[in-house]
């Protein structure tokens, strides 16, 4: 209950704030808590706890009560009496916030990384008035604040147990003083440097009434005054600090209307004080970032009237203190307009004559929130959800245009990049645009430009083209960032438009001014004629395999262009600091110091050097973070950069946006400015003589949801294809991997921590091998750095090469002691331990070691679940009761069904049974189903079912006379408990610890006491909460099976199974004593299904879905061996349900299933059906069999849909989970009240976490998923339990075959023995948790548990964040390396899979061919190819192939079939000659059947993209080893051009067309190797042509006639025939090609053609005839030449 005080209101000192851009959010009073005096409270009404009551689960308990404390204490007011009314709110104080499940998960996410000793920061009144640090070292001095404060503040807790440096303050006006005094050097306890600190967290609610201290707000504590030095002076990472607002309101303004009108605003003369504006002002103004972390309320989203929706859930963004007012006023406004429409209704309701109010009465409302800021990209609660839009999904979508479901099931695959559901910077900023002036333009005249442009230099869109005049000017709303005070120098700009919006408009862009270079003091031109220039990409951070899921077309562009991949690169420390400094300038980081507050004047970077070398430089990164360990916080001293860095702190918005445009889009376009500028020639002083060199950053991926990094792969690949590859060495780098965060949490976290990547491309491939040598062994940063100044100086730091040195130049050998990690000089000990073990394909897990799990990641249903129902979205708690049915001939018939019948005339009602009818429905007039129909469950004891499972039983004991003493079969009978199962789908414990409080409550009091040895249930039962249980896969089927049969769904060849293969396949344990039989029908042992078992050992049973589930593919009753067949069970009824509701919808005929009907889409769903909701159905039928078979054993499993909620609106998806823990509640208290509760067990458990919605993208969704509920309470005293192992087991790992065990063992124990008298079908693998303890090293292997859905970390080789659950773990395998495609519209390689990105599709390549063996003329010497082929296409292709090429300087490029232009029209003459034959043989000219031609050696692609240009038909296959840089790019082009049509095979063509098993129809071959030409016949049939590359001789060693060439072996052998030869055009050859050597020359090649008689294949006919497709006469003679004089007679003899 409320406690009511009282505030004056006519004391309250007011200011009214006059502001014009919040004047439309309201019209009456706001104040700030540093703008009022402190009134004193006479009069208040207060909505508002205390203090936080955590309820202890006895009771449900009642709404809160509002009630009117009178000024003189007891009695009733003779001016106002408002009677005891329910609040519509929980009253919420800060403390509440402070206790909620959001900061405890905040705490272990943020502290445990402990990457280094740090500091973290608690400010509270309660600490007293000195400050108080904690180390290690004297973690038991001062006690009792120590634990004050561990008590209080879960932060403080975490930090002082993960041995942070832990800083006390209280919350004086002397703030800043008391940090000095804590954080001084000559503090005795402060042992380490507090330039960083991890955490600052503030309270500022005080307690402790007994603490005398002088209390400030937040507003005070970071006041700028306050705070502004000490954020400057530190490093901080994170900060939390509470903000409040409070609305008060005079009763009397509120009680006067004498007619209550719900939509009526009765609150215009209210009064809303806000705290911590002031707060979050300062740490604005110092960058950060400030983000909703948790709040007291929450309200859906609200349109202010401009259709702008504003968002306040967890990760909302405040970017300006505008947009945190405005957050504050609306909650508090919107909590006080229900309570006091509420106050109204209640009090017009109930009001008595005279009554009447007093003026001086004020009803007082308060709103909390705490919030989070960084200056980094960190999520306050790190989900990926906040960056997607999953109703976005084509699943999603309603049939409407434009539409969106409330719920949808997107099912995302493993990487969710096929779907547009990220979000893209936000539109409304792409109305801005801002645009550099040109100095030297004169086309307008100087009264005609803007203030902008003269102070500028800009000219400014304000709204899509409408440039800004002179008499547009509005400097009030319009702010303006440049980079320089000198427009001429700035190289940045940036306009914020409508800046005092809650959503501004912001438009930057960038540009590079020349800068002259300093003269070199030596003449390094002439010793250096063409220094390379150099571009190092860095990403922070960001680890191999991170690479590969996120940035895979990044990684194919790298491996196409040629860059080497060093696969052992190490870290050589914990963070960006030490791996950074060794990078830049080889030398380490002393201590634990970071770069910022390192000794760097010893340092020199390596951009220094450069800068000395005569190089242009520059330096930048994508983002605003001034205080960091990162370089770029010591302000590089390059040419460029700065201005860039400056420019992102100018705004922010998601995703890591400046602007309409990602920060990662700025820094690439601001890159290629400057190449573009610096990589001119000069023409007078030719070669290069202003080399540059760039080093570019991009942090994107230092951020825990492990989601932004995926929004730079299509930067980064359309950024390679852009840098010019001619001298240019690339660097393709990061510094470390992820090394915080929930993922780092676990073993293969920090395993990728130690593993960044590093590609290199050098600029030319003469030092190439020795490069790849290199990358095959354990390097370093050290290494990089010596690296990059000897190839780009040419004077490397440490010539020698030396086992002990810490950095070796990569171009030069490295020793052996590079073979292994510890030999390594500059790598950890540490990191060697992990990457070690990354060599083994498999995880080795040690038998004793336990199985840890991990800390599960914050989850945004935390947000929801830490604020009190009453104070967020809720479905309604009752279903009403629908009897007002009634017979009447106008309305029309009304129908029945029952759990026997279908729908059926209610005139037929005498006919019915209603000894074996346990429910019945009622429907009439078919309008709305809840309104119009009746349900009534009316379970009965079946005398006859009694009899029948007695006689069952007996048969059963007979079984066990032989091995068994009677008595004890008889005893054991006697003790069988009954058993309920209830399973809530989709529950993991997390979500069940949120989201059903009162059913935790119900476990935490009986829960089990453990006192030393002593362990009892003083309650009277035992209530087991296994804390460590583990799905066996992804779905419902999978897990049911396992704790309904203890069967698999998988072969397992380690273990005895029984196949049933007959429908689904289902693989069952084998052996075991005392077998129930078979089943006739069906073949299946009666061991395994435990409905099967129950019945046989006497059982009643229950099996209960809370939908229509026939037909349905995702149940295990249908989707295993298993035959259902109960006693009782609602399917029938909810069949029914669905049926009725198929024909009062008018969906009867359509292809939707009953088990697919969704009773109710809308937002907040009405389940409910004649007063019950539907997941209390089936709960009311267990309860009244439980009453009417009271001597008979019973088994009844339920599975409750009701966290089943694919809600795209978190804070709903958790509501009907709610209400149905009040319902389980209930329903559990009634079962544990009963009389013979002492016999009954309930397992209560679900079969796995979230998994579909669109939730599983978040890591916290995929971790959860695997952690299901399992929670068991037992009668304390029945003899089947023993409380030691029952106890013990909480803590081992546990899944559902173990709960198949124990209820197998409950239904048929040996008393005495406390075994099973009936054993066959369990899982030898399996644990009976009621009797046998689990040993502690248990893995997921023993207990059967896949490895993608092991939630043991030390056994996990993959545990980083996916896409959807249970698609991490790949073992001892990389991600298979992505195709990408070729688009044609941009002549670059696209992305097929982006965040947010929809391609276009391949270009449609349209012929219009006829093949008519009669038009096809002879070729004729003048012909052009464009004769016989789509020229145009051939050109756009062969084109592309040369953009390809142009991207490898310095590479031997292959010469090409264009050298030959008499071959390419014959080669395509003889192409489609061949095809129209076909088409002639088969009648047909438009025949398309595809036509194979292969090819040996792939050169540049030149050929292959010939013969597919030559018909719509023509499939090539290309073999060839592709070991040359730009092979695979090249293909990968014309795949993407010409589809499908253009395959490869991969390896040595003398190996590969041997082993090929298809046939070809047409022959190229080259001089790859000596068999190749050979090989191809032998793959051919008779007729099929034979060409060959052009050669400078016939008599060609290798080719043609030459000694023992393929051509003169293959005549001689008379494998071919019409042998004809030809010269080719004499031409220049230029130097640049393979075929050159070196110089340029004049070349006369010659070829040949000829066809396979038949007689050489593997399949041959010697002697065959030869079939002819072409005539001598056919080819033009000027262009033939004769074989040679040894093979004329060979060829003439034909």
């Amino acid at each position: 209950m409320a406690i009511a005080t009282f505030l004056s209101y006519s004391n309250l000192q007011t200011r009214n704030i006059n502001d014009s851009s919040n004047g439309r959010w309201y019209d009456d009073t706001v104040r700030h808590s540093s703008d009022i005096a402190r009134p004193s409270r006479i009069n208040t009404l207060r909505i508002m706890h205390g203090a936080h009551k955590k309820n202890e689960g006895n009771d449900v308990p009642s709404s809160e009560n509002l009630e009117r404390i009178s000024d003189g204490g007891e009695g009733r007011s003779a001016d106002f009496v408002l009677d005891t009314i329910s609040s519509v709110f929980t009253a919420v104080d800060e403390q509440h916030l402070h206790d909620g499940r959001v900061v405890r998960e905040l705490s272990h996410r943020v502290l445990s990384r402990n990457i280094a000793q740090s500091n973290v920061v608690i400010v509270s009144p309660n600490f007293g008035n000195e400050a108080h640090v904690f180390t290690d070292k004297n973690i038991r001095d001062d006690s009792t604040m120590k634990d004050i404060a561990m008590q209080r503040y879960y932060p403080a807790k975490v930090a002082l147990e993960q041995g942070h440096t832990t800083h006390l303050l209280p919350t004086s006006t002397k703030f800043a003083e008391g940090w000095q005094t804590s954080s001084s050097p000559n503090n005795k306890y402060n042992s380490t440097s507090v330039g960083w600190i991890l955490l600052a967290y503030f309270a500022t609610q005080k307690l402790d009434t007994s603490i005398q201290n002088p209390h400030s707000s937040i507003d005070d504590i970071l006041s700028p005054s306050q705070a502004s030095s000490w954020l400057q002076q530190t490093t901080i990472t994170y900060m939390v600090f509470p903000i409040s607002a409070k609305a008060t309101i005079p009763l009397s303004s509120i009680l006067g209307h004498e007619k209550y009108e719900y939509e009526m605003d009765y609150t215009v003369n209210k009064t809303i004080e806000m705290t911590g504006l002031t707060a979050a002002k300062t740490l604005l103004e110092s960058n950060y970032k400030l983000q909703l972390l948790s709040s007291s309320h929450y309200f859906d989203e609200m349109n202010d009237g401009t259709d702008q929706a504003y968002y306040y859930g967890p990760n909302a963004l405040f970017q300006s203190v505008n947009a945190l007012h405005r957050f504050l006023y609306e909650r508090a406004v919107r909590a006080l307009r229900k309570e006091v429409n509420n106050i109204r209704q209640h009090y017009w309701q109930s009001r008595r004559p005279n009554d009447d109010t007093n003026p001086d009465q004020i009803l007082e409302v308060q709103f909390h929130s705490l919030l989070f800021a960084t200056q980094g990209l960190d999520l306050a609660i790190p989900a990926r959800s906040s960056y997607t839009d999953v109703g976005n999904h084509k699943e999603c979508r309603g049939s409407q245009k434009g539409g969106r479901k409330e719920r949808c099931d997107p099912k995302l695959n493993a990487r969710a990049m096929n779907d547009t559901i990220f979000l893209d910077c936000p539109h409304r900023h792409n109305t801005l645009n801002v645009q550099f002036v040109d100095e030297h333009d004169t086309s307008r005249r100087v009264d005609e430009r803007t203030d902008m442009e003269k102070s500028y230099g800009i000219m400014i869109d304000l709204n899509d083209g409408k440039w800004m005049k002179p008499k547009d000017e509005m400097s009030g709303e319009i702010e303006v960032w440049s980079g320089s005070e000198d427009p001429s120098k700035a190289e940045a700009v940036c306009v914020k438009a409508d800046k005092n919006a809650i959503l501004p408009r912001v438009s930057c862009r960038t540009r590079i001014t020349p800068t002259k270079i300093k003269a070199v003091s030596h003449d390094t031109n002439k010793q250096h004629p063409d220094r390379p220039n150099l571009l190092v990409i860095m990403i922070d951070p960001l680890s191999r395999q991170q690479m590969r899921r996120s940035l895979p077309n990044t990684w194919a562009m790298l491996e196409m262009l040629g860059f080497v991949e060093f696969r052992r690169y190490t870290a050589v420390g914990n963070n960006s600091g030490p791996n950074q400094a060794a990078l830049y300038s080889g030398k380490p980081l002393e201590g634990r110091q970071g770069i910022r507050t390192s000794n760097n004047s010893a340092r020199t970077w390596i951009w220094d050097r450069l800068n000395d070398a005569g190089y242009v430089t520059m330096k930048a990164e994508d983002g605003c973070i001034s205080n960091s360990n990162m370089v770029q916080s010591i302000d590089p001293k390059t040419h460029h950069g700065k201005q860039l860095h400056e420019m992102f702190c100018f705004s922010y918005d998601r995703p890591n946006c400046l602007g309409g445009k990602l920060a990662a889009e700025h820094l690439v376009d601001y890159t290629r400015q400057f190449i573009d500028t610096y990589n001119r020639r000069d023409e007078k002083t030719s070669p290069q003589t202003k080399p540059w060199a760039a080093f570019i950053s991009f942090i994107d991926s230092h951020e825990d949801s492990a989601t932004l990094i995926s929004y730079l792969d299509g930067i980064l690949l359309n950024f390679l294809q852009d840098i010019p590859m001619q001298n240019t060495m690339i660097l393709f780098t990061s510094d470390h991997g992820m090394h915080y965060g929930p993922g780092f949490a676990s073993k293969s976290g920090e395993t990728e921590r130690a593993q960044p990547l590093l590609y290199l491309r050098m600029p030319s491939f003469k030092k190439l091998n020795q490069l790849r040598q290199n990358a095959q062994q354990f390097t370093t940063a050290f290494d990089v750095h010596e690296t990059l100044i000897d190839v780009i100086l040419g004077k490397p730091d440490n010539p020698s090469l030396v086992d002990n040195q810490l950095g070796m130049s990569l171009v030069k050998p490295l020793p052996q002691s590079r073979n292994q990690c510890s030999t390594t000089h500059a790598i950890p000990s540490k990191f060697c331990s992990l990457v070690d073990d990354t060599n083994q394909p498999e995880v080795q897990v040690s038998p004793q070691r336990q199985c840890t799990f991990m800390i599960e990641p914050p989850s945004v249903f935390s947000f929801y679940s830490d604020i009190p129902q009453n104070n967020r979205p809720q479905w309604p708690s009752h279903c009403p009761i629908r009897r007002n049915h009634v017979d009447n001939d106008s309305s029309g018939p009304c129908f029945c069904a029952t759990n026997n019948r279908g729908w059926f005339d209610c005139s037929n009602m005498t006919s019915i049974n209603f000894n074996s009818e346990y429910f019945s429905l009622r429907s009439c007039s078919h309008h709305e189903l809840d309104q119009q129909t009746t349900l009534d469950i009316h379970v009965t004891e079946n005398e006859h079912l009694v009899r029948e499972r007695n006689a069952l039983a007996k048969q059963t004991m007979k079984r066990l006379a032989g091995t068994h003493h009677e008595d004890d079969i008889k005893a054991s009978f006697d003790a069988q408990p009954n058993i309920i199962f209830l399973e809530i789908d989709s529950v993991s414990l997390s979500f069940s610890e949120r989201h059903f409080p009162l059913t935790w409550g119900l476990l935490q009091k009986h829960k089990i006491i453990t006192e030393q040895e002593d362990i009892s249930c003083p309650s009277g039962w035992c209530a087991g909460v296994f804390n460590k249980t583990s799905v066996v896969g992804q779905s419902s089927i999978v897990n049911q099976l396992a704790a309904l049969s203890g069967c698999l769904q998988y072969d397992d060849t380690q273990e005895e199974l029984k196949h049933y293969k007959d429908g689904p396949q289902t693989h069952c344990p084998s052996g075991g004593k005392n077998s129930f039989g078979v089943d006739e029908e069906t073949g299946v042992d009666r061991d395994h299904w435990i409905f099967e078992v129950a019945k046989n050992l006497g059982y009643i049973t229950f099996f209960g879905e809370e939908f229509c589930y026939e037909e349905s593919p995702y149940v295990v009753q249908t989707q295993s061996a298993f035959t259902l067949d109960v006693d009782l069970t609602p399917s029938d009824l909810f069949c029914n349900l669905a049926k009725d509701w198929l024909k009062v919808n008018g969906k009867v005929n359509h292809q939707l299933k009953t088990y697919a009907v969704e009773y109710d889409g809308k937002e907040i769903p009405n389940t409910c059906f004649d007063g019950k909701s539907r997941g209390e159905i089936g709960l009311e039928i267990i309860t009244q069999m439980w009453d009417e078979y009271d001597s008979s054993p019973k088994f009844a499993f339920l599975n409750a849909l009701a966290a089943h909620d694919y809600s795209l609106n978190a804070a709903h998806a958790s509501l009907g989970a709610e209400n149905y823990d009040a319902v389980v509640y209930r329903f559990l208290s009634s079962i544990m009240a009963r009389n013979d509760s002492r016999d009954t067990y309930v397992v209560l458990r679900s079969d796995h976490g979230l998994q579909g919605g669109p939730y599983p993208i978040d890591y916290a969704t995929q971790i959860e998923h695997m952690h299901p509920w399992t929670a068991i309470i037992a009668p304390a005293y029945h003899p089947s339990l023993s409380t030691g192992p029952f106890s013990s087991n909480q803590n081992m790992l546990v899944t559902g075959f173990d709960i198949y065990h124990s209820i197998r063992y409950l239904m048929s124990p040996n008393k005495k023995q406390n075994s099973l008298l009936f054993d066959a079908g369990i899982p030898r693998w399996s644990y009976n948790l009621f009797q046998q303890k689990i040993p502690s090293g248990r893995n997921c292997q023993d207990a059967k548990i896949p490895k993608e859905f092991c939630p043991c970390m030390d056994e996990r080789s993959d545990m980083a964040p996916s896409f959807y659950v249970g698609h991490s773990e790949r073992p001892g395998k990389l991600l298979p390396l992505p195709e990408l495609r070729y688009d044609w519209r941009t002549m670059r390689f696209a992305a097929p899979r982006l965040p947010g990105l929809l391609l276009p599709k391949n270009k449609q390549i349209k012929y219009d061919v006829s093949f008519n063996e009669e038009n096809m003329l002879p070729p004729r010497c003048n012909a052009t190819l464009g004769s016989y082929i789509d020229d145009a296409m051939l050109q756009d292709s062969w084109r592309l192939i040369g953009n390809i090429t142009s991207l490898y300087p310095g590479s031997d490029v292959s010469g090409g079939i264009f050298l030959y232009p008499r071959q390419t029209i014959l080669l395509t003459y003889l192409v489609q000659r061949e095809l129209a034959s076909r088409a002639a043989e088969k009648r047909n000219s438009n025949n398309l059947e595809p036509f194979r031609i292969c090819e040996t050696g792939f050169g540049s692609g030149h050929s292959a993209a010939l013969f597919l240009s030559a018909a719509p038909n023509v499939e090539v296959v290309s073999f060839d080893s592709y070991s040359r840089p730009y092979q695979s790019a090249s293909f990968h082009a014309l795949k993407g051009y010409f589809g499908k049509r253009l395959t490869r095979v991969i390896g040595d063509s003398c190996d590969t067309v041997k082993s090929y098993a298809k046939q070809c129809d047409f022959l190229h071959g080259s001089s790859l190797c000596n068999t190749d030409n050979i090989d191809l016949i032998h793959k051919s049939g008779a007729g099929v042509t034979l060409s060959s590359t052009a050669m400078k001789s016939l008599e060609h060693r290798k080719v043609y006639f030459g000694k023992d060439a393929q051509w003169a072996t293959l005549l001689q052998n008379n494998c071919i025939g019409n042998v004809f030869c030809f010269r080719e055009e004499e031409m220049i050859l230029d130097s640049k090609l393979h075929l050159a050597r070196g110089r340029e020359q004049r070349i006369s090649h010659q070829f040949c053609f000829a066809v396979n008689t038949g007689t050489c294949g593997t399949e041959s006919k010697m002697q065959a005839t030869v079939v002819s497709t072409w005539l001598k006469d056919d080819f033009c003679p000027t262009w033939r030449i004769p074989l040679p004089i040894a093979f004329r007679k060979i060829r003439d003899s034909e």
